[in-house]
């Protein structure tokens, strides 16, 4: 009976993942869409180019830069307390 609760559990949270992921789609597909003025009666979208809009180089690069300082930060961070005893 345990299992079958984990197991509708799980179906649960993934289900409210997929709502989560069509739901932050929607709302992307309304960004994409907005648009300024660009004159007297006029408007151009406020992203021209998709890179505008999401630069995949720019989130790749976050992510690596993150994980490189996360892991010069573990390995280290023994290191401080060590000092501050022999102080």
């Amino acid at each position: 009976m345990a299992q079958y609760e984990i197991l509708s559990e799980a179906l649960e949270l993934r289900m409210l993942d997929e709502s989560l992921h069509e739901h932050r789609q929607a709302f992307l597909n309304f960004a994409v869409q907005a648009e300024k003025k660009a004159g007297k009666g006029k408007t151009k979208p406020v992203y021209q180019r998709f890179r505008q809009f999401f630069d995949y180089d720019k989130e790749l690069k976050k992510i690596r830069d993150k994980k490189k300082r996360d892991a010069k930060r573990s390995r280290f961070s023994g290191i401080g307390k060590l000092l501050r005893k022999g102080e």
